[in-house]
C-alpha cells in the first residue's frame, strides 16, 4: 500500500492555514468528450476534448478576515494557493511529498450556521484557476497553464502537446 495520504496543509499566498484546516476538496480533472462515429462504421467513440474548469473547496475552523478579504479579486490579480500532502508507504515506511500549486480566484465564502458558542466552519471556493501544477516526489504529474498554452501542458509526466504548440508557433512572437 503506497501513497497513503497521511496529512495535508494549505496556503493562500503566505497565509498558512494548517492549524484551522478541516477539509480539502481538490480540483476534479474532468475532460469533456465529443462523440464520434465514422461513416460506414457502427462503433462510436467519445474523444476527450476540453478540460472542465477547475475548482477546489476548503473548510476552515476559522473565519479569518485576511482570507475572507481575498474573495472578490478580479482576473489578473490572482491568488496563489498551495496544497501540501504527505504520502506514506505502508509497505516500506517511506514518505513522499506532494505539492499542488494553483493560481486562481477566491470566488465564494460560505459560513456554516453559527449556533451559540459552538465552533463552526467557513467554506472557501477557489476557482477561476488559470494555473495548476501537481508534483509528487519532485516529478511533475500534471501542469495546465491557461496563459502559456498547450506547450506548457504536462500529463502523466509528458509534455503531450509540445509538438502541436511548436507546429502552431504558439510560444513564439508577442502573444496578444
Amino acid at each position: 500500500m503506497d501513497n497513503i495520504v497521511r496529512g495535508c496543509n494549505w496556503y493562500f499566498a503566505q497565509l498558512n492555514v494548517w492549524r484551522v484546516l478541516d477539509e480539502v476538496n481538490l480540483p476534479e480533472l474532468t475532460f469533456q468528450t465529443e462523440d464520434f462515429t465514422p461513416g460506414g462504421h457502427m462503433m462510436g467513440v467519445a474523444w476527450p476534448e476540453d478540460m472542465q474548469p477547475l475548482k477546489a473547496t476548503i473548510k476552515l475552523k476559522s473565519d479569518d478576515p485576511r482570507i475572507r478579504g481575498l474573495c472578490g479579486k478580479q482576473p489578473g490579480d490572482y491568488v496563489t494557493a498551495t496544497y501540501y500532502e504527505n504520502l506514506r508507504s505502508f509497505r516500506t515506511g517511506a514518505n513522499k511529498g506532494r505539492i499542488i500549486t494553483m493560481k486562481g480566484l477566491l470566488n465564494s465564502v460560505k459560513a456554516d450556521v453559527r449556533k451559540g458558542v459552538k465552533s463552526s466552519m467557513t467554506e472557501y471556493e477557489f476557482s477561476s484557476i488559470v494555473y495548476y501544477e501537481d508534483i509528487v516526489d519532485a516529478v511533475v504529474v500534471h501542469r495546465f497553464d491557461q496563459f502559456m498554452g498547450p506547450g506548457a501542458t504536462v500529463i502523466g509526466g509528458a509534455a503531450l502537446f509540445a509538438d502541436m504548440a511548436a507546429n502552431l508557433a504558439i510560444n513564439g512572437g508577442t502573444a496578444l
